[in-house]
């Protein structure tokens, strides 16, 4: 094939579908859109309540190298491979971060323009809320923003014991104030999941600009003379085929595919490529910067007998399917996340850890083999630290491109992410004695017999079942030198022309919370970027880090 295009994008998850479709919107020229996984076709992709059979089935299967931290274990970090890439196969909950998130990007990192308030435009421009306005809220955009349709007893009950411990309740996690507990607002529509697939691609997807090709794996980006010209790729395992740019290559392939497409092409350290024989473009620290939340779960039994657990089999699961066929209602509206919580345990005036609430006992993405699935009804307390401190690597296991990276995680290296996660779990332990669950919770079950402040035996807990919450960052950072980033401030690649990330790799921090929707605001400016548009008009009054509400955050120890 010698096909040419204008643009191609490499990638069509949450960032890169934003990206072909503003492309097109604005008929830029001939769009490629190039996706390894397949379509997003079917049912189970649109009921929110299936997220853990379309998790399974249409991820990358990548897994960490045993981590010296985390009791020499190698976790899941799965990613999304289909159309839509995370936002197909995610809880679906609509988090944006913390203002102090993207002011310390500015401020800490020195990516100049990148702040809250140059950020939370985008944010408004991506959003359709449907229950939310204001200064922080959006009406107009492609990606549905929704209330939860189905609120189960056992996440009631949850959320009335966080208010006994001290949290407000919080009907906004992306307003003034991230603190507190309630439930998360959904990135569905009408009881369905809204993809970026769904909404932003399916918005241009007939258009006569765009093609778009699935079962496309990307050998590399193809280089001359310190240009980006176009790219190669196979699909289903054929020989591969040489597609041209004219004007930009463009990588949205996440914090794990994107570094290695670019250490294919021969951009990143120069004694990896030297190890194994590719020829270097660039020497820029692609990989390097990797890290993630991670979380672990508090379960505990319950003597209500109401989890979701069994919900799923037989005649139940056949009426809650049909339910959802018929008027889009009903329990398989449900994200199973329901309701979350944003707590401050040290004090800062700055939540540190986060809470994904769950009726139902959690064992979904555990190492193989670690732990047998749950045969008792249950809840879980998903606890995790927010703002992690170490750092590992991504490098390629070869130059197969077919063969996953190696992910040296690095996990709880740094004692400052060991302690927050030992008071997440304390803190989680501490909800579940509150009065609203004494009547529910029958035994604690994880942490078993643990007195919460015993900070040795917590320690010793959070090593052997420490996970990751799926949301890795920073292998692709951005930044003003190219001794420490990959991609400048408007997300071009150091030194090479034409060749942009666009995608969570190049954040410096992970944003403090759940990250598609600053997946989706990196593809909204990333496409401004490309486009030569200005940016939105900021709006300081709100944007800055005085502005802030009146329910500050509550420490919880």
């Amino acid at each position: 094939m010698n096909d040419h295009f204008d643009y191609i994008v490499v990638g069509a998850g949450s960032a890169g579908c934003v990206v072909a479709a503003r492309l097109v919107q604005q008929q830029a020229g001939r769009v490629l859109l190039l996706e390894a996984g397949g379509k997003d076709s079917s049912p189970f992709h649109h009921i929110p309540a299936t997220v853990l059979k379309v998790f399974q089935q249409k991820s990358w299967p990548y897994m960490t190298e045993p981590q010296p931290h985390a009791a020499n274990r190698s976790l899941i970090i799965a990613q999304g491979k289909v159309l839509g890439g995370g936002s197909s196969v995610n809880g679906m909950i609509y988090i944006r971060g913390q203002r102090e998130d993207y002011d310390g990007w500015q401020n800490e990192w020195g990516c100049d323009g990148w702040s809250y308030a140059d950020v939370l435009p985008y944010f408004r421009r991506a959003e359709r809320n449907e229950s939310l306005g204001g200064a922080f809220h959006g009406q107009d955009g492609p990606l549905p923003v929704s209330e939860n349709r189905y609120r189960h007893p056992l996440t009631l009950a949850m959320i009335r014991a966080g208010q006994e411990i001290g949290l407000p309740y919080v009907a906004d996690f992306n307003g003034a104030s991230q603190a507190g507990i309630g439930f998360y607002q959904t990135t569905t529509h009408h009881g369905a999941r809204a993809s970026t697939a769904r909404t932003y691609l399916k918005s241009v997807r007939d258009h006569r600009l765009l093609k778009v090709v699935t079962g496309a794996l990307v050998h590399r980006v193809v280089v001359e003379q310190g240009r980006a010209i176009g790219v190669e790729y196979s699909e289903d395992g054929q020989q591969p085929v040489r597609v041209l740019a004219s004007k930009e290559v463009v990588v949205s392939a996440g914090t794990l595919g994107s570094p290695k497409v670019l250490l294919l092409s021969g951009i990143g350290p120069a004694d990896q490529l030297a190890a194994l024989g590719i020829p270097q473009v660039a020497d820029l620290p692609v990989g390097r910067n990797f890290h993630d939340h991670l979380h672990v779960s508090v379960n505990a039994t319950v003597t209500t007998g109401n989890s979701l657990l069994g919900e799923d089999k037989g005649l139940k699961g056949i009426g809650h399917l049909a339910q959802w066929l018929v008027f889009r209602s009903g329990l398989m509206t449900s994200n199973i996340l329901e309701g979350g919580a944003f707590l401050d345990t040290q004090g800062s005036g700055r939540p540190d850890v986060q809470f994904h609430l769950l009726p139902v006992l959690d064992n979904f993405d555990n190492t193989p083999g670690e732990k047998p699935p749950a045969s008792e009804h249950g809840l879980t307390v998903k606890v995790g630290h927010l703002q992690p401190r170490s750092r590992g690597q991504v490098v390629l296991r070869s130059r197969d491109p077919a063969d996953l990276v190696k992910i040296h995680a690095n996990f709880l290296a740094d004692p400052a992410d060991l302690a927050g996660q030992i008071r997440a779990v304390q803190a989680g332990l501490k909800l579940l004695g509150a009065p609203a669950l004494k009547g529910v919770v029958k035994q604690v079950i994880a942490p078993e017999a643990l007195d919460r402040r015993d900070v040795d035996a917590l320690s010793e807990f959070v090593r052997r079942n420490i996970k990751t919450v799926y949301h890795p960052a920073g292998t692709c950072r951005m930044g003003a030198d190219p001794a420490t980033s990959v991609t400048d401030l408007s997300l071009r690649v150091h030194g090479v022309a034409n060749l942009r990330v666009i995608d969570c790799s190049i954040c410096p921090q992970v944003p403090s919370g759940n990250t598609n929707a600053p997946s989706i605001m990196i593809g909204e400016r990333g496409a401004d970027f490309i486009l030569g548009k200005a940016a939105p008009d900021r709006d300081d009054s709100h944007a800055s880090s005085t502005a802030r509400s009146t329910a500050t955050a509550t420490t919880v120890a």
